[in-house]
């Protein structure tokens, strides 16, 4: 298929992806890849108060220039802006009180934009806000955007939705462009505010917000307009041509975008409802647009040729007249701000680890080096020719891979963990590093028992290595090194929860009217329908299988027969299904490194503040960008033998209340993994003294489990 070519140069500066959450339809691929297709060379991507959509984005148009699809990624944000945020607190502790109004700043999480709220009056103190399109010109502009949203998501800051303000924005103005936003920007509310005022009163408000922005910004600050089939659109375009005209403001327009083509503008629809749902339960479908004529505005990726006829159409249609030379210059605007003024560039991906565990005056390795030798010797093993060459070969692998500072971080972890609990021994491929054993980040000896370093690190590897390091209590271990090393240091992973099929079934099928028992009769059968079959299929004999949507329309009469009835309902359920719909947290996963807030637009979740990427087994958009995973994992196992130990030396030791040190040193004494005797037949008696399993099964496969039946510590006489 030919890419669409057009006449007008633009590009679009204004748009919304599904990190918008339910109110943007699409992931960042999805419009980029329309937007390359319909004639576009860049796009700039603008998501309500967040920046989560930008690692799709720059590992997106980093893929698309290497299939040589030039295309250019430009990076931005729509913020909800307010004057002053120290003035809307106290107004809102004024409100609390008048109210008794029981409410936190820590109520936060995913942001759901309803932005019929920010055209209004200011009476909604709670709602207060407007929006404000932000775009990074440089890496040091992306960087103050950075620090800017994470400041917003700040407690105080952020109440429902995150705020910035002109104070905000005067420290970091520096290497951003600015426009005025939509209906529901910053000059709109001027109009909202004051239309019943008259016009000149209209016009006297968005002149001092030009005049106070222009202050901030100088011509780095820009009108917007856009064209769409709404009268009220029409009167704000009028005034803001007319304000820009009085300040020699520059002007553009934007299509805010909120879906990734033409034909998903439904979907989009259905997607916002889906996010009122719990609220708007009486919602109707009926309600809906039924075709794309009826669509007071089309919110897709257009090109500068679509928007010339978007304007024409819909200017004629709500009975204005333009200057065309204005309109003409404010869609070529666009170009000259995305290729002109705005530089090519990707995110700094450089390795980001924090500087404060390397002593002052060393370098990383020597600091290392120096680490591991203190660590050999305190193991006695620093006269044996074996491990002194092992560790001098990693360590040689560890300097050509800059990999010092993730170890050096990583014994901090350690060390400040089994102060606090008892940790795990080390599991996985970290288990064959005797860097990791001497640094007592592990507790086996890779060359006792023949493990090879290489299944951990290799030479030629590009990825940093991944250490699974497992404690008791994660949640304590994790604020321990917040408040150790500061919230701005230490940040949980973000994940983030997506729509569902079966979610997707119930959730569309209420909006339609279906009764529940029919669907709920559909979304039960259809895994007992299809599981069997698609197993078969994938040659999976025995565990959990769940199958694709694919392999339950293929193997699910049951599901066949109900989208044959309703295939308004599949259309949705395929078009939204994968969409953002809400955030959650890691089970263990940080990111430890100096100052986070500026490096990446940090967000929050319940007050904790979190990272905007994710990383796991299907998405790894965190190491891509520079920052590396380190996994904090919670095993229950580790409280019970610490629970165990404390009986024991309550029963047998006579020590009434053990403190930590106690049980640890107990710990350290007899269950490190040096010290257990593994052919102790005693221990496999008291383990199965009520049963025959020890005759069931070979020795060698008990030895093998031996550490998942420490609870028989409670019945070990010995102790």
């Amino acid at each position: 298929m030919e890419r669409t070519e057009s006449k007008i140069k633009f590009v679009g500066l204004h748009a919304h992806s599904t990190f918008s959450v339910f109110d943007g339809l699409g992931l960042p691929s999805e419009h980029m890849d329309f937007a390359y297709q319909n004639g576009l060379d860049a796009l700039a991507l603008t998501d309500h108060g967040n920046m989560n959509g930008l690692s799709y984005q720059v590992l997106h148009a980093k893929k698309m220039n290497a299939e040589g699809k030039k295309f250019k990624p430009i990076f931005g944000i729509e913020a909800y802006f307010i004057d002053s945020i120290s003035n809307w607190k106290e107004e809102y502790e004024k409100h609390k009180e008048d109210k008794k109004a029981k409410t936190s700043d820590e109520e936060s999480g995913t942001v759901v934009e309803n932005e019929e709220e920010t055209k209004t009056t200011e009476k909604n103190i709670i709602n207060r806000r407007a929006h404000l399109v932000l775009l990074a010109m440089n890496q040091k502009g992306l960087n103050n955007l950075f620090t800017i949203v994470s400041e917003s998501f700040k407690p105080g800051n952020f109440y429902r939705y995150p705020r910035v303000d002109f104070e905000l924005l005067e420290k970091h103005n520096e290497g951003l462009i600015v426009s005025s936003a939509c209906m529901g920007g910053v000059l709109s509310k001027a109009y909202w505010q004051n239309k019943d005022k008259g016009d000149e009163a209209v016009q006297e408000a968005m002149l001092s917000l030009v005049n106070r922005f222009q202050s901030i910004f100088g011509d780095r600050f820009y009108g917007e307009l856009q064209w769409h089939n709404i009268n009220e659109q029409h009167l704000i375009n009028k005034h803001v041509i007319e304000v820009a005209k009085k300040t020699n403001l520059k002007l553009v327009s934007t299509a805010d975008s909120h879906y990734p083509n033409p034909d998903a503008w439904k979907d989009r629809e259905i997607y916002k409802r889906l996010g009122w749902l719990n609220s708007k339960a009486e919602f109707d479908v009926a309600e809906l647009p039924q075709s794309r004529d009826d669509l007071k505005s089309e919110l897709y990726p257009k090109n500068g040729d679509q928007m010339w006829e978007s304007y024409q159409k819909y200017s004629k249609a709500c009975g204005f007249d333009y200057d065309d030379s204005v309109v003409l210059n404010s869609l070529q605007n666009t170009y000259h701000i995305a290729h002109e003024r705005i530089e090519s560039f990707y995110p700094d991906n450089s390795p980001r680890l924090p500087d404060f565990v390397v002593p002052e005056g060393k370098s990383a390795i020597q600091a290392l080096t120096e680490e591991c030798l203190k660590g050999l010797k305190q193991f006695g093993l620093d006269k044996k020719p074996e491990y002194v060459s092992r560790l001098k070969e990693e360590l040689m692998v560890i300097k050509d891979r800059g990999f010092a500072k993730y170890f050096l971080t990583m014994k901090a972890v350690s060390d400040t963990s089994r102060q606090m609990q008892l940790c795990g021994a080390g599991r996985g491929s970290a288990a064959g590093s005797l860097i990791s054993y001497v640094l007592d980040i592990t507790q086996v000896d890779p060359i006792k028992y023949g493990l090879q370093f290489e299944r951990f690190i290799r030479r030629d590897a590009t990825d940093y290595p991944d250490i699974d390091f497992d404690v008791g209590d994660p949640m304590e271990i994790k604020e321990h090194l917040i408040s150790q090393w500061g919230e701005n240091t230490v940040v949980p992973i973000t994940n983030w929860n997506t729509l569902q099929f079966r979610s997707l079934i119930k959730d569309i099928s209420k909006l339609y009217g279906v009764d529940f028992k029919t669907v709920n009769d559909v979304t039960s059968k259809m895994l007992i329908e299809a599981t069997p079959a698609a197993k078969k299929k994938n040659g999976v004999k025995s565990g959990v299988y769940t199958p694709t949507y694919e392999e339950l329309l293929e193997f699910s009469p049951t599901l066949q027969k109900f989208f044959d009835n309703y295939p308004q309902i599949k259309h949705h359920v395929e078009g939204l299904h994968g969409q953002i719909r809400s955030q959650s947290r890691h089970a263990g996963g940080v990111v430890i490194a100096d100052k986070l807030n500026t490096q990446m637009p940090l967000i929050n979740s319940g007050g904790v503040v979190q990272t905007p990427w994710s990383e796991g087994q299907n998405v790894r958009h965190l190491e891509p960008l520079g920052f590396i995973k380190f996994d904090i994992l919670g095993l229950a196992s580790l409280r019970m033998i610490e629970n165990c130990i404390g009986h024991i030396l309550q029963r047998n030791h006579g020590i009434a209340n053990p403190t930590f040190a106690d049980i640890k040193k107990f710990y350290d004494d007899n269950l490190q993994p040096e010290k257990m005797n593994l052919d102790d037949q005693e221990v496999y008696k008291n383990i199965f003294h009520k049963g025959n399993l020890a005759l069931q099964l070979p020795l060698s496969a008990l030895q093998l489990k031996i550490k998942s039946f420490y609870i028989a510590l409670l019945s070990n006489a010995r102790y």
